[in-house]
């Protein structure tokens, strides 16, 4: 059992108010969060992986009987979705992932799996229930249950137009971010070295992703009405983007001038430092909705903990 104080100590200095220095650090820094704790299925531990926009939150989570259980966190409550391992969930509270015995993935409706084939590996649901992900034969779009090959390499996302993001190899020897949509890719561009890819999108296509800087660094780029928008970084060298909302909002780990990795976030063009508004360094920032909630998991002595921290 993990030490009682050791945790209360640790979400105490989580949720400690920043200081008004620190808050204001830049123009249109985030204020401060406050944090809630998404607790677990009887165990020790939980760990997010994807929030929709009404605060939903998938991940895993331990039981009482030390087993790690897939878990949907809704209205202040756990579900128990079985040996599940979530990769996304929709505003209507489907959830895709796959099951630990390795038999494809699925679509949990309330309670009703529905599967989606033996290879299927699902990546991201809409609320349209339009999926994207991968199978043996390569990249698939899931729509009413019926799977539509992609002429790409890699899914990461899809939006609620049916746009999907992903990656297309490049003979010889590279590899482009790209955007598809009603049978058409579109090449994002791959920077200097040949290679980009994507991490997501959002409802009005703007897609996030890497590509390397030109000493050979990773850095989070925005793809914008058919530009690449380099994020920057917190001044170390890389940055890694997680999630981008509809209010283009970019969620983001970023390396600080000490080479420290710190959450960040990107808005109206500046990265700001999430440690400055009470999220720890340390913190494994996974999600963002259009309310500016993130999803994340926080380190305890017990291994981890699932937390959304809401702007103040």
């Amino acid at each position: 059992m993990p030490s009682i104080l050791g945790t209360a100590l640790l979400v105490a200095a989580l949720t400690a108010a920043p200081t008004a220095g620190a808050a204001s650090a830049a123009p249109g820094a985030p204020a401060g969060y406050r944090m809630v704790d998404l607790g677990t299925l009887g165990g020790d531990s939980s760990f997010a992986s994807a929030m929709n926009n009404r605060g939903d939150v998938v991940g895993r989570a331990q039981a009482a009987d030390g087993t790690h259980r897939g878990f949907l966190w809704r209205h202040g409550r756990m579900t128990d979705l079985g040996a599940f391992t979530p990769t996304d969930v929709n505003d209507r509270g489907q959830v895709v992932g796959y099951p630990d015995d390795g038999s494809g993935g699925y679509v949990w409706d309330h309670g009703v799996l529905r599967p989606l084939g033996p290879s299927a590996r699902p990546v991201a649901i809409n609320n349209r229930g339009q999926v994207g992900g991968h199978t043996d034969a390569g990249p698939v779009l899931w729509t009413n249950g019926r799977a539509r090959p992609l002429p790409l390499s890699e899914v990461s996302d899809v939006n609620e137009h049916g746009q999907v993001s992903g990656g297309i190899f490049m003979p010889p020897n590279g590899f482009h971010a790209v955007r598809w949509h009603d049978g058409r890719v579109t090449d994002l561009g791959a920077g200097p070295f040949n290679r980009s890819n994507t991490y997501a999108l959002n409802d009005r296509g703007w897609v996030i992703g890497w590509q390397f800087s030109a000493d050979l660094y990773p850095r989070g780029i925005l793809w914008r009405h058919s530009h690449a928008v380099d994020v920057g970084t917190l001044g170390g060298s890389s940055t890694e983007l997680r999630a981008i909302n509809n209010r283009g909002e970019i969620l983001a780990t970023s390396e600080a001038s000490d080479g420290s990795s710190r959450p960040a976030l990107w808005r109206r063009g500046v990265l700001h430092d999430l440690t400055l508004a009470g999220i720890d360094r340390y913190d494994e920032v996974v999600d963002l909705d259009d309310r500016g909630r993130i999803a994340a998991s926080v380190p305890t002595v017990a291994g981890g903990r699932a937390v959304i921290y809401r702007p103040r």
